[in-house]
């Protein structure tokens, strides 16, 4: 489990996970396919509201097998579109496209959701190792288990399972009693390649996905999270982008001085119809 591999404050979401690798999988081919093969499509979920698009650089097409809104490679309009579809909790998911990708997978899953029965009574309260906290209270019957609860929220069937100790089977019971919870905010920005140890090699795997010149091959996948707990309910979103690389993508560089005389052309680019042309042999300013 990733959550597993993560130490400290840490908010992530394996929905949005799986549902954005699972677009990948399903269009990719031979090891990379194979590499993302317990990535399947979870079904949707009420209450999640849940959002995917694809963003490719002009030079490059959606492939027969990627079905989803595309847009283009600009890093601004997908940082837009994560902030739209997550309310402003993930406001950007990337800082930067390296040079050399040419397709951005996005997927936004957000949630609003009440508490069944909301929490009151907030007041200062000791926390491990930090001091006084924010501390919230509600009473009331709930399904709990030796240091475990089950607090269910108003709609879709959803709870938020809350465990001190190691996660693992319980023995859930039903009774009264009284739930005693920090209020919290926690963000998270994942790296999920380096914490899963996935590595992917260029070639034609995403041929599929993504039509245009070169090997292509997925060079980063990140999650960015967020979750807020308070008195009325829980607000939690996340993007995941996972970006692809085209390996002849890089355009070689060049530097021209035009420092002897040249000739020089405007012209209609659809046409190619030339408008004006000349020869600069002495180059002298304007003169009003």
């Amino acid at each position: 489990m990733l959550l597993d591999q993560l130490s400290g404050d840490v908010v992530f979401s394996p929905y949005g996970l799986h549902r954005a690798l699972s677009v990948i999988r399903g269009g990719a081919t031979g090891e990379t396919r194979r590499a993302l093969e317990r990535f399947e499509m979870p079904p949707e979920v009420p209450g999640v509201v849940s959002a995917q698009a694809a963003w490719l650089h002009e030079d490059y097409r959606p492939g027969r097998k990627l079905r989803l809104d595309t847009g283009p490679l600009d890093l601004e309009a997908i940082n837009a579109w994560s902030s739209e579809h997550t309310r402003g909790m993930i406001p950007r998911i990337l800082e930067s496209l390296d040079p050399d990708e040419v397709f951005v997978l996005t997927d936004a899953e957000y949630l609003d959701a009440k508490w069944q029965r909301p929490f009151e009574d907030t007041r200062p309260a000791p926390f491990e190792g930090v001091g006084d906290v924010p501390m919230m209270s509600v009473e009331g019957t709930f399904e709990y288990a030796d240091g475990a609860v089950r607090l269910p929220y108003s709609e879709h069937d959803l709870r938020f399972v809350a465990t001190l100790g190691e996660p693992g089977e319980r023995d859930w019971a039903r009774g009264h009693g009284t739930v005693e919870l920090p209020r919290f905010t926690v963000e998270s920005s994942i790296d999920v390649n380096e914490v899963l140890g996935l590595s992917f090699e260029t070639g034609h795997d995403l041929d599929e996905l993504i039509e245009g010149p070169g090997a292509k091959g997925i060079s980063r996948i990140l999650q960015r999270a967020r979750v807020d707990v308070d008195e009325e309910g829980t607000r939690a979103a996340a993007t995941t982008a996972v970006m692809a690389r085209a390996v002849a993508f890089i355009q070689p560089q060049f530097h021209i001085v035009f420092d002897r005389p040249f000739t020089w052309a405007i012209e209609h680019a659809p046409t190619g119809t030339v408008l004006f042309a000349g020869r600069v042999v002495n180059p002298v300013q304007r003169r009003d």
